[in-house]
């Protein structure tokens, strides 16, 4: 069990509480901020998070990287299966990814931008 965040900030219920999400819904935020955050930058846990590094030279090393991370953010919950990855470099040179996750018969989809 987890609390929801988006954007940073907790979601809140109509009375204005943080709520909390589990199963595919918790794990979707938990692979998008494995993505998201930089290792070593969450003082709590600094194994959280990824290390992009550069990939940006061919299309392949991009697809391949990204699969890694994508992999090693998902690698902690066995039943978890990775599907449809696709990787791109954005206009300002970033790394988007996005792949689909199935987890107990449940799927969803995650798109990051790194």
């Amino acid at each position: 069990m987890d609390t929801a965040v988006y954007n940073g900030e907790f979601t809140l219920d109509s009375r204005g509480m943080p709520y909390s999400i589990t199963g595919l819904a918790e794990l979707l935020q938990r692979v998008y901020i494995s993505l998201k955050v930089k290792r070593g930058s969450f003082i709590y846990s600094r194994n959280l998070g990824c290390e992009p590094g550069d990939v940006h030279q061919a299309e392949d090393a991009l697809h391949s990287r990204a699969e890694l991370l994508a992999r090693e953010a998902i690698a902690d919950i066995p039943q978890a299966a990775l599907s449809n990855l696709r990787a791109s470099v954005t206009v300002d040179e970033k790394i988007k990814i996005s792949f689909d996750i199935s987890l107990r018969g449940e799927s969803g989809s995650v798109e990051v931008i790194i």
